[in-house]
Formats: structure tokens, C-alpha cells, sequence
């Protein structure tokens, strides 16, 4: 058993004997946001009985139960817990208490070792390991030139498809992640057979179907903006039909620069008139966005990043920092100058992009792509919710993506995503006001884990924690 995962142990046993010790927890005197887009309510008690809240009334009128651990709320602010809604990660040793410590209770991991995460799954159910809620797909189902990295299959006709659904269905998983390479027919017989067997699918947009296709047979939820520019495009066909691009003697420069110029001919030829039929169909169809934009951020300005003294890097262990500098990253060492102005030309368009969608009332969620460089386990999410401002959100609204839209995703709404009576207890207490200053969400004076309450000490107690196993690993 290693060290930390020893530590959460005792600390998530010690929790609840808490817990169980004094049955009840009360917040008195707080102003809770309950994320259903009502104002703030001010000096409320909130009383929270084994993982449920089982009241919240006026402090001057709401009794304290005898017995009851109480925390004074004065001058604080109750959110409910956040989601990232997608992470792929592949230990929980610094992952889960870097999560917890940064009030993020729930994540949807979109690709991974089936075995390892149902089994973390279970355990984090169970109680028996401190970390996020976790929903989990297993391997990405990607063609058989497989552009997926990580933990995949290929599946190469109709047939193929459907068998995978139904296996990773009969695993255990709550959704399917489809990806690039899938051919027309097999995608929409994964689509069909989803359907049949009432799992969600989820991912990227394949290369041989459209937004417009995607949305109208079902997916569920879009990732990283999926090829919505191209749709979007007055010369969608002739960007379909771009030329595959040719790597000789292994001068893989050749791809970022096929990707710049495609890129620049997509951005050049952006249409309004195709994008709001694209946002049509999105909106008809309740077609969810993770737009994963502090991942393009950190990707498109991976070599200014590189020069920051980041504090977050205590907690990476040297090894990971070294893969993630720009002349060692795969994705990025081979860049071109080309395609690094073209990247940044499309930052900043799908901030717009997101804009527009927005206004136009696409459902988004918050997602990180928590793996690629310069972003944190936790930490990425508040900054994910910035973005999200940026680009036009309200404080309000960026918070919805993180907690009551989750909430939504999942059909969960009547028992998660707000703070009121009888939905799990799963909250972050913050010491300033979100809805004044999106930045505020990281300043966490404590979180409640089911119903555990756990201090802001304790917090910082465990990521001290994290950065001595980062020191000790190479």
C-alpha cells in the first residue's frame, strides 16, 4: 500500500467516525449560491444529515441540531461541489487529493484502463478511497488506424461496433467515447446499438461524419469543439477532401504544417450563416460541449508557459515536467512557424466560437483534458471556468458548467448539481464571493466529501503530501 493512498485511508476513516460521531453537520450564518440561478441567500443555516442536506432556512429561525459538528459560515460562500467533465488520469496517489483539495467532487474520465478505473470507481463509491465521483468509459473505440492515444480499440466494420458496445456495457461503462478514425458505417452502428443498450456516446466528431451528423443521431456530448469550425466553413467539402498529408523520412513537421494551412483555409472561410445552423441542430438536439480550453490555451502557448515559475509544478514530478516541455512533447516539438500562428489565430476564433454558441444556447459543461501539458489535476478547472468568462459567460453561468449542467448531463438534477434540501452533500465552502470575481472559486475554506467536512488544513495537508511524493518519484 503506498503512502498517500495509506493516508486517505485514515483520513476518509477518520472522517467518518466524525461524521458518525456527531451524525450532523451544520454551516450557520452562510450565503449559499445554490446554482439554480436564484441570488444568493444570505445568513442561511444549511444542515446536512449523513450525505444528504436536510435543510437550509434563515440562521435566525432554522434550529441546530444538539450534537450537530457546526461551521460558522460568516463571511463565506456554499457552492455545490464541481465537476470536470473530462480528465483522463492514470493514478490517484497526487490526482485525487489534488482534486479534492480544489473542491472538484466529480469527474467523468474519457479513456482509460478499464480495470483500473472501475476499480477506483467502486472504491471511491464504497468509501474506501478519498477521491471525486467517477464516471468512466474505459478504452476509446477509435478505426483501425488508430489516432487515439492510450488505452483503445479498433473496430473496423458494423459488426465490430456493435460487439464493443455491448462488451463495454457488460464491463461497466457508463458511457462509450468514440474517436477519429471510426468509418461512417460503423460510428452509426455504435450510435444504434448505444441506443438500444441506453448508454450514452460521447467524443470526438469522427472525420468522415459532420457536426450536423453527429448531433441529429444522438451523441451526447462533443469534445474539444470537435470539427464545429469546419462545419461552420463556407468550403466544408473542399476541407473534407484536404489531402492526407505525406511524412517522408520521418519529417513529421510535414503534419503541422498540412494542419496549418488547412487550418488558415477554415478560419479564413468562417461563414455566420453555416454557424448558426450548426448551433441550430446543437441546440435542438441538447448536444453537449466540453470545449477543454485551458488545454488549447496550454497547448497553443506551451512555449511561454515553459518560462513561468507555475507554484503548481511542485506538485509533477520531474519526469512528467520533462515530457511536457515543448522540445520533448510529441505534439508539440515538431510545430512549425506556420502552425504556431495558425494555432494561435484559432485560440482566440474559438474563444468567439464559444461566444457564439452560447448566445445561441448550446449546452457547455467544464472539461479540462486533464494529461495534456500545464494542466493540473483540480487546479485546471478553476482556470477552465475563467476562460469560460472570457468568452462571455457570466460568473453564474461558468459555475452552472462545473456543477448543476453536470448534474443535468447525467439526469441527476433532482438528487446533485444545487444546493437544496435532499441532494447529496457533496459542497464547496469559499472564502469570497465567485459570483463578484469568477478567481474567487479557488479560494476554498473547505469541502464536504458525502457529507464529511474537511478543513481548509486538512486540505492543505494533503497537497503538502502530494508535493513530497512528486519529489520522490523521478
Amino acid at each position: 500500500m503506498n503512502i498517500l493512498f495509506a493516508i486517505l485511508i485514515f483520513l476518509s476513516g477518520s472522517l467518518s467516525v466524525q461524521a458518525q460521531d456527531s451524525q450532523q453537520l451544520v454551516f450557520t450564518h452562510v450565503t449559499v449560491i445554490d446554482m439554480t440561478g436564484a441570488r444568493p441567500k444570505k445568513d442561511m443555516t444549511v444542515v446536512i444529515s449523513g450525505d444528504r442536506i436536510k435543510e437550509i432556512g434563515p440562521a435566525r429561525s432554522t434550529p441546530v441540531p444538539t450534537g450537530a459538528q457546526v461551521v460558522n459560515g460568516t463571511g463565506k460562500f456554499l457552492i455545490p461541489g464541481l465537476w470536470d467533465m473530462h480528465v483522463h488520469f492514470t493514478e490517484t496517489e497526487r490526482t485525487f487529493p489534488m482534486f479534492i483539495a480544489n473542491g472538484v467532487l466529480g469527474v467523468r474520465n474519457t479513456g482509460g484502463k478499464p480495470e483500473d478505473l472501475f476499480r477506483w470507481r467502486e472504491e471511491v463509491a464504497s468509501g474506501r478511497l478519498l477521491g471525486p465521483r467517477i464516471v468512466a468509459c474505459g478504452p476509446i473505440v477509435d478505426g483501425p488506424d488508430k489516432a487515439a492515444i492510450g488505452p483503445a480499440v479498433s473496430v473496423g466494420t458494423p459488426a465490430e461496433g456493435r460487439e464493443i458496445v455491448r462488451k463495454l456495457k457488460a464491463q461497466g461503462a457508463d458511457f462509450i467515447k468514440v474517436y477519429d478514425q471510426l468509418s461512417r458505417e460503423t460510428y452509426f452502428a455504435i450510435i444504434d446499438e448505444a441506443k438500444k443498450l441506453g448508454i450514452p456516446v460521447v467524443g470526438h466528431v469522427p472525420m468522415a461524419i459532420t457536426t450536423i451528423e453527429a448531433s441529429d443521431a444522438g451523441q451526447r456530448s462533443i469534445e474539444h469543439l470537435g470539427s464545429i469550425l469546419q462545419g461552420s466553413s463556407s468550403v466544408e467539402a473542399e476541407l473534407i477532401a484536404w489531402p492526407k498529408t505525406q511524412v517522408k523520412n520521418q519529417d513529421y513537421s510535414a503534419i503541422p504544417r498540412t494542419i496549418a494551412a488547412r487550418g488558415s483555409r477554415m478560419l479564413d472561410t468562417y461563414h455566420p450563416a453555416k454557424a448558426r445552423n450548426v448551433f441550430a441542430h446543437l441546440v435542438k438536439n441538447q448536444t453537449w460541449q466540453v470545449p477543454t480550453l485551458v488545454t488549447k490555451r496550454s497547448m497553443t502557448f506551451a512555449d511561454d508557459l515553459v518560462k513561468i515559475k507555475d507554484e503548481r509544478l511542485k506538485y509533477i514530478p520531474q519526469s512528467l515536467q520533462r515530457r511536457w516541455r515543448p522540445e520533448e512533447n510529441f505534439l508539440l516539438r515538431y510545430r512549425t512557424p506556420e502552425y504556431i500562428a495558425y494555432s494561435k489565430r484559432q485560440f482566440q476564433k474559438e474563444l468567439q466560437l464559444v461566444r457564439a454558441m452560447h448566445r445561441a444556447g448550446v449546452p457547455f459543461m467544464t472539461g479540462t483534458d486533464l494529461s495534456g501539458p500545464y494542466v493540473f489535476a483540480g487546479f485546471s478547472v478553476h482556470e477552465e471556468m475563467a476562460l469560460l468568462v472570457d468568452s462571455g459567460f457570466t460568473p453564474m453561468e461558468a459555475l452552472q458548467a462545473a456543477t448543476r449542467n453536470p448534474a443535468i448531463y447525467l439526469g441527476e438534477l433532482s438528487s446533485s448539481g444545487t444546493v437544496e434540501g435532499g441532494k447529496r452533500a457533496d459542497l464547496v465552502l469559499l472564502e469570497a464571493n465567485p459570483l463578484l470575481d469568477i478567481h474567487n472559486t479557488k479560494r476554498i475554506a473547505g469541502v464536504v466529501v458525502k457529507g464529511r467536512y474537511i478543513t481548509k488544513g486538512q486540505l492543505q495537508q494533503m497537497l503538502a503530501d502530494v508535493e513530497r511524493i512528486a519529489l520522490t518519484q523521478p
